[in-house]
């Protein structure tokens, strides 16, 4: 029997010990979200990636390898260069072309050598870095008149709580001589996660299958060659949700094609990091089982993350993504046994690509937001099947639209962006668009966010289909916007490929939009975002909700504190009585 002077220590030790379960719990729990909040983040975020500023950069190379870089840069190789940014030097990086389908767009373009370039800072220096960023990417904006669609599309998933790679406005030069206006973009490698999630313990993967944009082609120098390659594989124009023979190949759709590894060389050949294993690469084939079979899913994935990832995806229309055939440009990232999905290359996002016409993106379906099948897209299949985790999408679009659309953050944005890059865009010497189409382009865009988020609440409401596409009148002309394979005034455009909706003139089109951009409103100052730098905090709308079992386990703990608290006041009164 333990003696009564025991009993109030005893008591006192057990109450002390759920405390510390509730607070150790809690600290675990959160720790993603805490260091996502409030690490430090790195230097070159705030030296390159500023929205009130266009970066300088100008890439100096030997002639002859420049010229080699663009007669083989479907080879993807590096050459040897240095870089200036914004006036500081940095020696011997590795410069290389980069792109899938926009590389061999324009490899097969005889007016065009404006290629993406990715800038690699240790690729002949061990350890050089750009103030900690190990690689820059340096996209061309190609098939996007507005040169807004990737920016914009960055800053709506940040503004989410996303973890998304920075990005900003850079004027290019090589050796000296005008290039053009390009989007600076980090590359998501290892500073990219550390500054999100506080360290590289997880693992970050890129699914991509061989044949994502087109079938596997061997790789040619010779423009001709390639333009013949990429006529054998025109953009599907009609979005009839039956999958494409390159759906999900290698595992990319996150379909469970049993346990063997080799069946998802599309995710584990994409590993970011050198140090994913086999047991890691087991970690992802258990979440993608237990995923299609629905069940433990808020073990595996961080559910209320993916809900926000795709309700900002779905407003988009982008389905050069998961939520396409391709099942491409998007990163998984896990921790601890628990996935995110990550954005990734979004120009073509507005509707830019598998969209028939802008009525069909103004109207994509909200509970159907793919072009594949709901059957080949189990992780928006399977969490929408839930009632409770659809109504959570269902408030995260509805917070896209009132937050930002309706609150006309959206449309001072276009501004702000416009009075940054619109002198750079009217002098850029190797731009696919003229400053017309610019111009142009900009009220479609504006009106493209205001019909969407219009057809998003006649959805929310049962006013519309949400499983179907709706009936929503609009003016949005997509090929106005820039869709895939579109290169407008300055690049070849084939006129026989525009759409029946584009084929009245489009004068008509932009006389009925000339006042929805008013040229003064375009020289005024756009209202300052409602971020606080350094990403504290780093989302603009909500802060992720509290899971389930958190709030049990927080009973539960509670309850034993409760119960050990009424114990000492009984045993005291029945000592004293």
């Amino acid at each position: 029997m333990i003696k009564e002077k025991y009993i109030t220590h005893i008591s006192i030790i057990s109450i002390g010990l759920c405390v510390c379960i509730i607070a150790g719990y809690l600290l675990f729990n959160t720790s993603n979200e805490k260091n996502a909040l409030d690490i430090s983040q790195p230097k070159y975020i705030d030296k390159l990636f500023t929205k009130d500023e266009v970066n300088e950069i100008d890439i100096i190379v030997n002639e002859k390898d420049w010229e080699n870089l663009l007669k083989n840069a479907m080879d993807e190789d590096y050459i040897m260069g240095d870089i200036k940014i914004n006036g500081e030097k940095f020696s011997s990086v590795g410069i290389r072309a980069k792109g899938n389908s926009s590389l061999k767009m324009v490899a097969s373009d005889d007016t065009t050598d404006r290629y993406s370039l990715k800038i690699d800072f240790h690729e002949y220096i061990k350890n050089q870095t750009y103030y900690g960023l190990e690689k820059l990417a340096l996209n061309n904006c190609i098939s996007d008149a507005t040169y807004m669609k990737e920016y914009l599309s960055y800053k709506m998933f940040k503004e989410m709580n996303i973890a998304t790679p920075a990005c900003s406005y850079a004027h290019i030069k090589i050796n000296g001589q005008e290039w053009g206006l390009y989007l600076a973009v980090e590359v998501m490698e290892e500073s990219f996660v550390e500054r999100y999630f506080g360290s590289i313990s997880g693992n970050l993967y890129k699914p991509e299958s061989i044949e994502a944009g087109g079938n596997p082609q061997p790789m040619t120098k010779n423009k001709d060659e390639i333009k013949n390659q990429m006529n054998k594989n025109p953009q599907e124009n009609n979005i009839d949700n039956k999958p494409k023979p390159n759906s999900g190949k290698g595992g990319t759709n996150l379909v469970y094609n049993g346990d063997d590894l080799s069946n998802y060389y599309g995710i584990f050949d994409n590993a970011t990091f050198n140090t994913t294993n086999k047991k890691d690469n087991q970690k992802v084939v258990e979440m993608i089982k237990n995923l299609n079979e629905g069940t433990n899913l808020e073990e595996y994935l961080d559910v209320d993350e993916i809900l926000r990832y795709f309700a900002v995806n779905t407003f988009l229309v982008n389905l050069d993504s998961y939520a396409g055939n391709l099942k491409h440009n998007y990163y998984l990232y896990e921790q601890n046994g628990i996935f995110q999905i990550l954005p990734w290359d979004l120009n073509l996002s507005f509707g830019g690509y598998e969209i028939r016409s802008g009525q069909s993106a103004i109207n994509f379906p909200i509970d159907r937001p793919v072009s594949d099948t709901m059957e080949n897209s189990p992780l928006t299949s399977k969490l929408l099947e839930v009632e409770e985790y659809k109504e959570i999408y269902h408030k995260y679009l509805n917070t896209i639209v009132t937050k930002y659309i309706e609150s006309g953050k959206y449309e001072a944005d276009i501004n702000r962006i416009h009075n940054l890059i619109a002198q750079y865009v009217k002098n850029d010497p190797t731009a696919f668009y003229t400053y017309e189409e610019y111009k142009n382009s900009l009220p479609i865009l504006t009106q493209f966010g205001k019909d969407r988020a219009k057809s998003i609440i006649a959805q929310l409401n049962g006013e519309q289909p949400s499983t179907s596409y709706g009936t929503i009148e609009t003016n949005v002309n997509l090929s106005l916007l820039g869709t895939m394979g579109g290169q407008g005034g300055k690049g070849p455009q084939d006129k026989e490929n525009i759409h029946s909706e584009n084929k009245s003139p489009m004068k008509d089109q932009l006389t009925n939009n000339k006042n929805m951009l008013n040229p003064e409103t375009m020289e005024k100052e756009s209202k300052p975002e409602n971020i606080i730098p350094n990403r504290k905090p780093r989302n603009g709308f909500e802060q992720n909700s509290i899971k389930k079992q958190t709030l049990i386990i927080i009973a539960i703990c509670c309850l034993l504190l409760f119960m050990g608290l009424m114990f000492v006041v009984n045993f005291n009164r029945r000592k004293y009585k």
